[in-house]
């Protein structure tokens, strides 16, 4: 344990000298004058829906298909899930923004609880649409469809911004 102590306490100190060192000049050289800084922009936010990036608000599936998402619920997840839990505020708030393929994974590797990878990608599709009924999302003519690409292309927004 001592060894460990004074090994570690060694390289803290290299680890010191080094940075203190580092823009120190050679002896004999004259020091070399330091740039001001540039102003730097402010960062700007990233924000990944944009007027042209499709999202959830665009009906992205049919009612059709939300029920038999909420068959899928009714008999695999209600056991488990309240309705109420896809519609509260944390649930939107972890969501919000992400790619619905984010979501679908998620569900699709982890439920349900005591047999994950278990539903068809049908199936976890269909949910996810049920899900967006219950938050009041429009539909559309056409289904949401099952491939990763698919799924993918939106971005998960709950209301009119």
């Amino acid at each position: 344990m001592v060894r460990t102590s004074f090994v570690s306490g060694g390289l803290v100190a290299l680890a010191f000298l080094s940075a203190c060192s580092a823009g120190t000049p050679a002896p004999g050289e004259p020091p070399q004058p330091v740039a001001a800084p540039e102003a730097e922009e402010a960062p700007v936010a990233a924000t990944p829906t944009t007027r042209e990036d499709p999202t959830t608000l665009d009906g992205i599936y049919t009612a059709a298909q939300a029920e038999r998402g909420e068959a899928v619920y009714q008999e695999l997840c209600s056991e488990c899930h309240e309705t109420e839990d896809w519609t509260e505020t944390a649930f939107l708030g972890r969501w919000a923004d992400q790619s619905t393929f984010q979501l679908w994974y998620y569900i699709n590797d982890r439920m349900p609880y005591d047999n994950p990878w278990s539903l068809s990608r049908q199936q976890v599709t269909d949910v996810i649409t049920y899900i967006l009924r219950l938050n009041d999302l429009p539909t559309g003519t056409e289904e949401l469809g099952t491939t990763d690409d698919d799924i993918d292309q939106y971005w998960i927004v709950w209301e009119q911004r």
